[in-house]
């Protein structure tokens, strides 16, 4: 037991840092959600989830995919201090351009898109959350393995927005207010996070010529296309329900993808503190070990969620939104599909390089998760229910093809 401990030390510290910040997402969450709803009114709260749903996607396009490739190139590096200022210098200069060009792009949709120009002043401030893609290290400290400052980081941009919401929301009118106390949330920790890269890790930045930064964009393109991809789909529901359905209905879904998230965070914790030993390993046996864990823990959790599930949106909604009790057992059902994706995909077939061929499941994926939506439109079938079905069946054809790949290419087993 003491050599297992020893073994896999870093793992284990990484993931007691990592639970810290995983149960503070989970609670006060459910401190502010009911807050949000009971105060701002499940139509004014719907509209506020909308808007940060279309922030997500630029989002993603800051991010580029350098949540992996750059953990991944940070860690095979994590003894070379030439080689890891010059990574960080090039993802802070490509992100910088990134979040530039998203901004212009942004400004030209708030004054063409009706639903956006109508609540200006909302979408405006809610593009600021892009900051946090853009500012904190995430995909460094994950990379050298110090995840305590992510924890650190992450519980004091969770408990100032906590406590800003419960001080300053009163009614409906501070709906601007949940936006902007997320910005300076993600301002603080981003600055902060920068200090602590200069002062603390010694990190030097520097002019890189631009054949450097193509290499760096050309390595985190294939995994930029598979995170945009997913959040085509994932987040789409979302917006579809908001132009098709109504706001209360965004409300409603996004309940249900509120206890989703709950039950992601096991399998996101699992993935984010084994990613790097994983990566330097490459054994075929250890993620598989991870993944029999992960779809153990996971289990167990969907079945309290099945069973407390009224309970759980009396909790987080109180009894106007109960009607969103299907939507919950519908989402958090995926989950068991989630758990094979993360350890076939992120945590083995990036691990061994078949960067490529993962976007291309991804994309597949979401050429189905097109057709299939457009389908439902054609014959006027776009409601809640068959668009959370529609949703748990792109998550089931992306797990098969993955285990798929991974047996023809003798990477499911050792």
């Amino acid at each position: 037991m003491k050599e297992i401990i020893h073994k896999y030390k870093t793992v284990i510290a990484n993931f007691s840092y990592l639970t810290l910040l995983q149960i503070i997402n989970i609670i006060l969450p459910l401190v502010t959600y009911p807050i949000l709803i009971s105060r701002l009114g499940s139509e004014v709260f719907g509209l506020v989830i909308f808007a940060q749903t279309v922030v997500i996607y630029f989002s993603v396009l800051i991010n580029f995919g350098f949540g992996i490739s750059a953990t991944k190139a940070i860690a095979n590096a994590k003894y070379d201090k030439r080689k890891i200022n010059e990574i960080v210098s090039a993802v802070y200069i490509l992100k910088a351009f990134l979040f530039v060009a998203s901004f212009v792009i942004y400004i030209i949709l708030l004054f063409t898109v009706e639903v956006f120009y109508n609540h200006m002043f909302l979408f405006f401030i809610s593009f600021f959350a892009t900051l946090f893609e853009f500012l904190f290290p995430q995909w460094y400290f994950q990379g050298v393995e110090r995840m305590r400052y992510i924890t650190i980081l992450g519980v004091c941009s969770k408990v100032l927005f906590t406590l800003l919401i419960f001080i300053f929301v009163k009614n409906s009118s501070d709906y601007v207010l949940v936006p902007l106390f997320n910005v300076i949330g993600f301002l603080v920790i981003g600055v902060w996070s920068l200090y602590i890269l200069v002062r603390k890790e010694c990190i030097t930045f520097r002019r890189l010529p631009l054949h450097v930064l193509k290499v760096y964009l050309y390595d985190s393109w294939p995994l930029f296309l598979s995170a945009a991809s997913i959040q085509l789909y994932v987040n789409a529901n979302k917006l579809i329900i908001g132009s098709f359905l109504g706001m209360r209905d965004v409300a409603i879904y996004d309940l249900g993808e509120k206890v989703l998230k709950l039950l992601k965070v096991p399998i996101r914790m699992i993935g984010q503190a084994s990613f790097p030993s994983l990566a330097r390993n490459k054994s075929i046996n250890e993620i598989n070990r991870y993944l029999l864990v992960a779809m153990a823990l996971i289990m167990f959790c969907l079945s309290l969620v099945n069973i407390f599930s009224k309970d759980i949106i009396l909790l987080l909604a109180g009894p106007n939104l109960l009607d969103a009790e299907i939507i919950v057992r519908l989402l958090t059902f995926s989950t068991i599909f989630i758990v094979i994706s993360q350890f076939m995909g992120n945590s083995r077939m990036i691990i061994f390089g078949f960067h490529k061929q993962y976007s291309l499941v991804i994309s597949i994926s979401v050429l189905y998760f097109i057709v299939s939506t457009f389908l439902l439109f054609i014959i006027n079938k776009l409601g809640l229910v068959a668009l959370t079905l529609n949703s748990i069946f792109v998550e089931v054809i992306g797990a098969f093809l993955m285990v798929l790949f991974c047996y023809r290419k003798k990477i499911l087993f050792s």
